[in-house]
């Protein structure tokens, strides 16, 4: 059985579908690099007009993220290099959910699971989350959206997984998510998405819990 977990607000403390759970990472931003992070994140996350947020097109893969912030970060007060910044920002966003990982653990010690990684990222932060956070020593593969070319929300992302594993239609891959758009996309792409909102939904899932 295949079984993917999404990354922020499952795998990870910090972003979440819920504004009430998120645990902002840029909270001391101004007193620790003296930039104000409202501006970053008015310039990279939020959509103007009709046009996407800057970061979309970095998280489906259409530019780094590393140009983009060299764009932003000058107009929020930064005059460091973008790798530090980067490298503040990874460290400070990557609150592991031990309970979580734990679960994810012990399902590898089944021969029959297969565990894998379905998120929307850019190259860099899934490049960091996969090697220096550790990611990969519990995964097979990590299916982020820069990689994929399509963001979660969209049939093609699913589609493209689907294709390079071999899911065929009745395989139901088995799939863990905080965002509601996300896991009916999932559904219609005829995975068994959950929604997740606690480690208590891992336990108490049929298909899982006679294996923890």
């Amino acid at each position: 059985m295949k079984v993917f977990f999404d990354i922020d607000g499952v795998l990870i403390h910090g972003w979440h579908a819920k504004p009430e759970r998120r645990r902002p990472w840029d909270a001391t931003v101004t007193e620790d690099l003296g930039i104000d992070g409202a501006v970053v994140r008015r310039l990279l996350f939020e959509q103007r007009s009709s046009a996407p947020a800057a970061y979309h097109a970095c998280a489906v893969g259409d530019r780094d993220l590393k140009d983009v912030l060299a764009e932003i970060l000058p107009h929020a007060g930064y005059r460091g290099s973008v790798d530090a910044y980067l490298r503040y920002w990874f460290e400070h966003d990557a609150v592991v959910d031990d309970q979580v990982l734990d679960v994810v653990r012990r399902l590898g010690r089944h021969a029959d699971i297969e565990l894998h990684i379905a998120t929307i990222q850019e190259h860099h932060r899934a490049a960091f989350l996969w090697n220096e956070v550790g990611f990969r020593d519990h995964f097979r593969d990590i299916w982020y959206s820069a990689r994929v070319g399509h963001l979660k929300y969209a049939p093609e992302y699913f589609a493209t997984v689907n294709a390079a594993l071999g899911i065929v239609p009745g395989e139901r891959p088995l799939f863990f998510d905080d965002t509601p758009e996300v896991v009916a996309a999932a559904r219609r792409a005829g995975w068994d998405a959950q929604l997740f909102d606690s480690v208590a939904d891992l336990h108490r899932h049929p298909r899982l819990r006679h294996l923890l």
